[in-house]
């Protein structure tokens, strides 16, 4: 075999001397832009992310995920074997309340309020809950695949959601 890979290189060779050459030349440019490629002009780094936990929520939203995220996260953590769990909940709608409305149907927005001889009170007619688009937990317990198990249908479980609105990972 080797006698083969000698008969054609020594063609090769001398048939295509300014092929070689080429190749050649672009290996050693090749080599040359992956030395010297990094020289330059520095850019500057992009400054550091703020990590979400210290981030004040904003919007009514963002608090209800982070106290769904926390309560999560206290449950969780309950788990024999699961420690240092951190939980980050994205929600696509909030709580909404539904009330009575003046016809006595349940689809306004705005609460009725009855005045009776104790006073003034709201009718309610009904709570939505809010509507969980996933659910991301990391943990370093999640290397092992019966805790990963258990943490994906422990949070399907708590919100009612299904196994593809879940990601566990390890740290």
């Amino acid at each position: 075999m080797s006698s083969n890979f000698r008969e054609w290189w020594n063609q090769f060779i001398s048939q295509d001397r300014k092929t070689l050459v080429r190749l050649v030349m672009v290996g050693l440019a090749g080599v040359l832009l992956l030395t010297f490629g990094s020289f330059g002009i520095p850019r500057p780094s992009p400054p550091p992310a703020k990590p979400a936990a210290q981030a004040q929520p904003s919007t009514p939203l963002e608090r209800q995920e982070q106290e769904i995220a926390g309560q999560i996260t206290r449950i969780l953590q309950k788990i024999p074997g699961v420690t240092q769990v951190s939980v980050a909940v994205t929600l696509t709608r909030s709580i909404q309340s539904q009330y009575v409305d003046s016809s006595g149907v349940g689809t306004g927005t705005e609460p009725v309020v009855v005045s009776t001889n104790n006073g003034q009170t709201v009718v309610p007619f009904d709570q939505i809950g809010p509507s969980v688009g996933g659910v991301v937990v990391v943990t370093p317990s999640a290397t092992r695949p019966f805790i990963r198990a258990e943490l994906s249908q422990a949070v399907q479980t708590l919100l009612q959601i299904q196994p593809y609105q879940v990601l566990v990972l390890p740290n």
